[in-house]
């Protein structure tokens, strides 16, 4: 795995949570995740996944700027989510990173692009259901997990603003 291809997937994957890159390297998963797209999707569907984010991203931006977030979703939705070999794999990394799982992708996708042995639904490490993003996005301890300590039930969990403001979590399609 080349240092360019895990910043790349980094890059990517901002994009699709909406979690800044040091929350995704916080869970300490980004190599495997990475590695797992790879063997589920094979390597030439992840080098045009990521070729496809870096003309999103280059489509978005104005002048070598950052990219403005409303081109760059029409961008991501038009370059990725509406590909058919792109876009079911680009939403199995979302879940990969709020879930911790990586879902088999549709019987019309590995029909028409391959099945890959490592393609089935699992789970990549035993750290991955406890660093799923998902319980940062509601704030809360994954159940069974990193438990919040005495007296913490007593509290509901509360989404905090950072993650309300400006997102939009609905990458779908």
């Amino acid at each position: 795995m080349t240092p360019d291809a895990l910043e790349d997937f980094l890059s990517l994957s901002v994009d699709l949570t909406a979690f800044e890159r040091t929350d995704l390297l916080g869970t300490g998963l980004a190599r495997q995740y990475l590695a797992k797209v790879r063997d589920a999707c094979g390597e030439d569907v992840v080098t045009a996944l990521l070729e496809a984010h870096r003309a999103a991203r280059t489509e978005a931006a104005e002048d070598g700027a950052r990219p403005d977030p409303q081109r760059l979703d029409r961008a991501l939705r038009h370059r990725i989510f509406s590909e058919e070999r792109l876009g079911p794999v680009a939403r199995n990394v979302i879940k990969l990173w709020y879930a911790g799982t990586w879902y088999g992708l549709p019987p019309e996708w590995t029909d028409s692009y391959g099945a890959q042995p490592a393609a089935e639904t699992s789970t990549v490490t035993a750290a991955s259901y406890q660093e799923g993003l998902l319980w940062r996005a509601i704030a809360a301890n994954p159940p069974g997990a990193k438990a919040p300590g005495y007296g913490a039930w007593a509290r509901p969990p509360a989404i905090e603003d950072r993650y309300l403001k400006g997102r939009s979590h609905d990458r779908t399609g």
